[in-house]
């Protein structure tokens, strides 16, 4: 499960001390962690980044992990698994009910937390992802190439769409020009070709002429790209 860029992971859970210690655990793993203690917190942090994975406890101060993942599916298009004290099967099952994908009762070794979540993570990985993601007034579907605002579609081409679903699917993460380019070109990125980045500029200039201001393509000086969608 090697890749370029780390997995993207919302860990929500309040005991402080725990989550620091699992963070600092999957960091060690091509993990970037973001840590929500709160519910409140949780649905802020959704909203702003994409994540590929959410690990959340069921017992939170302000609110109950299983009503706040449907929120965050809102969001978000990543498994959720619950880790928590509650090991009884009712809530075993409740778990599975609100959309999980695995349930872990507490404590666990870290070790075999990794394990779950790598394991989780290949089974989305080898299956059919989704393939029409929904922002706001904007429509990404896979299966037609089609990027649509307001039921209107929009002309992209292929290729211009692929760059767009790249993006989209890692949005408002910085993404590496060499994980860019791998993905773009399709060949490992040797340090001075701009093929990848001369795509990429073609289509934030065709973004603009286009007149979708939303969908914004930002530059990061010596590191890549990072795409967003202003409401």
């Amino acid at each position: 499960m090697s890749q370029t860029r780390p997995f993207h992971l919302l860990l929500v859970e309040d005991d402080l001390a725990l989550a620091e210690l699992v963070a600092n655990f999957l960091s060690l793993n091509n993990f970037d962690v973001s840590i929500a203690l709160t519910a409140k917190q949780a649905r802020h942090i959704a909203q702003e980044k994409h994540f590929d994975i959410i690990v959340c406890d069921v017992m939170l101060p302000d609110g109950n992990g299983f009503v706040l993942i449907k929120d965050l599916f809102k969001h978000q298009q990543c498994p959720v698994i619950f880790l928590t004290a509650l090991g009884d099967d009712d809530s075993q099952i409740e778990g599975f009910d609100a959309g999980a994908v695995d349930y872990i009762p507490k404590p666990v070794n870290p070790s075999v937390l990794l394990a779950r979540i790598k394991a989780n993570l290949k089974k989305i990985k080898t299956s059919d992802k989704t393939d029409v993601l929904q922002f706001g007034t904007f429509v990404f579907d896979h299966r037609t190439k089609s990027l649509m605002q307001n039921k209107e579609k929009i002309a992209v081409t292929n290729q211009e769409f692929d760059i767009l679903w790249l993006f989209v699917n890692n949005l408002n993460q910085p993404l590496p020009r060499d994980f860019l380019f791998q993905e773009i070109v399709g060949r490992e990125y040797d340090g001075s070709d701009r093929a990848a980045d001369l795509k990429i500029s073609r289509l934030r200039k065709k973004l603009q002429l286009l007149g979708l201001d939303e969908l914004v393509i930002e530059s990061i000086r010596n590191q890549g790209y990072v795409f967003s969608i202003s409401e």
